[in-house]
């Protein structure tokens, strides 16, 4: 069953997206600890608009989350799903061609 090529497809896609995803979630955090392990005097110091620069920097994690989460959630419906379904229909194929 695992050699279904919908199945195979369906690996494919969830293991690209989780990646990616992954990846961006990754670059998010080492962006945070880095500009405060190493530019704590410039986030603390520099103001935008009248803010400091860190809680810029913690908004951005805030928004970067949920942008990721909603990015998941949108990839997990127009790009995982209908692989999904394709491979719920082949296996279903293959269990009355092989099983019965």
């Amino acid at each position: 069953m695992l050699t279904v090529a919908e199945f195979v497809e369906l690996r494919r896609r969830r293991r690209a997206l989780t990646n990616s995803l992954g990846g961006a979630a990754i670059a998010l955090l080492a962006t945070f600890l880095l500009g405060f392990a190493y530019f704590p005097d410039q986030l603390g110091g520099t103001t935008m608009a009248g803010i400091p620069l860190s809680l810029w920097l913690m908004f951005s994690q805030f928004a970067g989350t949920w942008v990721l989460v909603y990015l998941y959630f949108r990839l997990t419906r127009t790009y995982i799903q209908p692989a999904a379904d394709a491979a719920l229909t082949a296996i279903e194929q293959y269990r009355q061609e092989h099983v019965a």
